[in-house]
Order: C-alpha cells, then sequence, then structure tokens
C-alpha cells in the first residue's frame, strides 16, 4: 500500500472551564471559570472557599487566570507523537480545608473525514493525563522530558477521568495537565477535505468541604 504523507490536525483546546462546588450542609455555592476562544468571557465568583488557579507561562512565571488567559496553545497542530503539557497552580487561600478534584470532559468537537472516507472524531484518538505534585520542583522532576509526560497521558479524552486531593488550608498544589496523539494512530485519523476535526476540551476543579 502507498504510504501516505499524514497531514497534521489542528486540535483546539479552545474552553477551559473551572468548576468550583461546595457543599455546605443543606446549601451550595458554585464558582465557576469559562474560557471561549471566540469570544472570551470568563467569570469567576468565590463563595465560601477561595480558590486560586494559575497558569505557568513561557517565561516561568504564573499567571492568574483572568478573562483573556489563554491556557493552550490553540494553533498546535497534532500529528502522531505530539504532546502538549500546560502547568497549573492552584492555591487554597481560605480558611477551609477541602477535597478537590480534577476532571477533563468534551464539550464540543467536530467530525471530519479521513483519507478513506469514513467519519471520524478526533476526540477518540487522543489521550489525557494529569500529574499532582506538592512543589513546583517535584512537578517539573516527573515530567522532566517530554516522554515522561505522555506516558502519563493515558486516559481516553472522551471520558470524564478524576484524581482526588486533599486541599489544606493556605496550601498549593502544581498540576500538569498532558493531551497527546499517541504515535501509532495511523491513517483513521488523517483527515482529508475542508473540515478539520476539532475537540473543545472543559477542565473543570470540583471542590468538596471535608466533614
Amino acid at each position: 500500500m502507498e504510504k501516505r504523507t499524514y497531514k497534521k490536525i489542528a486540535y483546539v483546546l479552545s474552553l477551559c472551564v473551572f468548576l468550583l462546588w461546595a457543599a455546605l450542609g443543606t446549601g451550595t455555592s458554585l464558582a465557576w471559570f469559562t474560557d471561549t476562544t471566540t469570544e472570551i468571557k470568563n467569570v469567576f465568583h468565590t463563595a465560601e472557599f477561595e480558590l486560586k488557579v494559575s497558569h505557568r507561562t513561557e517565561g516561568g512565571w504564573y499567571e492568574v487566570i483572568d478573562g483573556t488567559t489563554q491556557i493552550f496553545d490553540d494553533e498546535a497542530l497534532y500529528e502522531p507523537g505530539y504532546t502538549q503539557v500546560v502547568y497549573l497552580k492552584v492555591k487554597n487561600e481560605g480558611t477551609i480545608p477541602f477535597d478537590m478534584k480534577t476532571a477533563v470532559s468534551i464539550t464540543d468537537y467536530t467530525v471530519a473525514t479521513n483519507v478513506f472516507g469514513r467519519s471520524f472524531e478526533l476526540r477518540d484518538y487522543l489521550k489525557f493525563g494529569f500529574v499532582m505534585a506538592d512543589t513546583e520542583a517535584e512537578l517539573d522532576e516527573k515530567v522532566a522530558t517530554r516522554a515522561m509526560a505522555a506516558a502519563a497521558a493515558t486516559m481516553p479524552l472522551n471520558n470524564y477521568s478524576t484524581d482526588t486531593v486533599v486541599m489544606e488550608a493556605g496550601q498549593t498544589k502544581y498540576m500538569a495537565l498532558i493531551v497527546r496523539m499517541p504515535e501509532e494512530v495511523g491513517n483513521e485519523a488523517n483527515y482529508r477535505g475542508d473540515t478539520i476535526p476539532k475537540v473543545e476540551l472543559g477542565v473543570i476543579v470540583e471542590a468538596t468541604q471535608i466533614t
């Protein structure tokens, strides 16, 4: 069979959602943050919990996520073996400890046609993972190379996957969000035509008061 050149896929992570849920007796408090590339409208309401989320810039410093923040590279071109890593810092600035659960979900996607003329969804061919650490140095050690980061991204992107840690009052956690296309992906995810496959990813941080 003639070997085809693999066309790089523009993989769009255009939605990043942080959801804060405080289960307080008979009531609940919600804090949420949204980010879209088409029209960025970020809202961050804090209730009983004070949760600050920052991302690490290319310069190495941390920038608090606000209404104009773009944490994922929407211009990234995915092909087999490509890996993207985003570094976050999450701090409990309040006086109440809580259980923090991190998750990823698909909020939207575009169906495309592959080189065989069959429809496919890019989300079915990407893997997701996240790595948590108590210090920035520890996190950097855990994902020191792209190979190490890729090895941590083993969950299907189309699944709602979670990890839970305890956030004490004043505590800071460091997190790496990893998305990759495995090297073994073939022409079944190699698109042809005018429609570029796209995925919109929602990242959720959910906090529940410890009882």
